[in-house]
């Protein structure tokens, strides 16, 4: 596979083993996008980089059809059994972020938590993304904030003046969710930075909101998960659109030119060759492109659609 594209099956990392100690940043997650989704329905729904399904919960009630890709195949053969038994409504498929394997103007919503800091080619994959969206559908991105509380304190500490420009920057790649190898890429961004780009995309910002106001090991230590999310929700009201919090979640509407648009009742029916984005053919197994002739292949319960 391409080195362009981070990928965590070459680590053989299980990304749920990240999680098992942070219950506070996954309940803060959990509170915004609950907020974001609570009115929110519709047929096909995409997770882009769901890995083992932990947002699951937030919109598997609430969409009929919904998919998470990711890269990893190796996580998602992994999770399917509980993934499936919790949510049969959601389909599991590997794919690359940049190419995605399904039809235009199918999707009516989608989200990306906690992994934009691996897409190197911001405005290539939300121009992507927007092809696959439907016109008004609703989307979700979560971003790591480069100009956080304490990263402006160190940087008055260390007399860094290049804090404040808009160019992403590069956390060192040690033990980063599992990221233990140089190259991998792992960036933070100014908020103006993605909220420039996402709207020559064509997506209107409807609400902004920090969070894990809070991820601090010791305060965690100390006050204990259950006062440390209360306390999250405070804050969340309380500066909901501040850069103060390290992630930052923007609730989005598309708007496009092109408003045609299909209702579909099948995976099949909404895949495409990612290659060249021809029609394909289906067995059992196995997926050809009438166009370019790329075969795909259905590994145990799992599409492998991922191209370089």
């Amino acid at each position: 596979m391409s080195k362009r594209v981070t990928d965590y099956d070459t680590y053989n990392y299980d990304y749920s083993q990240y999680w098992k100690n942070r219950e506070y940043e996954n309940n803060a997650e959990h509170i915004v996008l609950k907020s974001f989704l609570k009115n929110q329905q519709g047929n096909w729904f995409i997770d882009i980089g769901g890995s083992y399904g932990r947002l699951t919960d937030t919109y598997a009630n609430k969409f009929k059809n919904c998919v998470i890709i990711d890269y990893s195949l190796k996580t998602l053969k992994r999770n399917y059994p509980t993934v499936k038994s919790l949510s049969p409504n959601i389909t599991l498929i590997a794919a690359n972020a940049y190419k995605i394997p399904f039809r235009d103007n199918t999707f009516d919503g989608g989200l990306m938590v906690r992994v934009l800091h691996h897409i190197k080619r911001q405005k290539e994959y939300f121009s992507e993304l927007s092809r696959v969206l439907k016109d008004d559908s609703i989307y979700i991105q979560e971003f790591a904030n480069k100009i956080h509380l304490k990263a402006r304190i160190r940087a008055i500490l260390k007399m860094d003046r290049t804090l404040f420009n808009r160019e992403p920057y590069q956390q060192p790649t040690i033990n980063l969710e599992g990221a233990k190898h140089s190259g991998v890429s792992f960036l933070n961004y100014h908020p103006q930075y993605i909220i420039n780009i996402i709207e020559k995309c064509g997506f209107d910002i409807e609400e902004r909101q920090g969070c894990s106001y809070l991820r601090i090991p010791i305060l965690k230590k100390i006050l204990g998960t259950k006062i440390i999310t209360g306390m999250e929700k405070i804050l969340q009201k309380l500066f909901s659109n501040s850069n103060l919090p390290p992630s930052i979640f923007l609730k989005t509407e598309l708007e496009k030119e092109r408003k045609d648009s299909k209702e579909y009742n099948s995976l099949e029916e909404i895949l495409l060759c990612p290659n060249c984005k021809g029609e394909m053919s289906f067995g059992e197994n196995i997926a050809i492109c009438n166009n370019c002739h790329k075969e795909y292949i259905k590994d145990g319960n799992i599409w492998d659609f991922r191209v370089d």
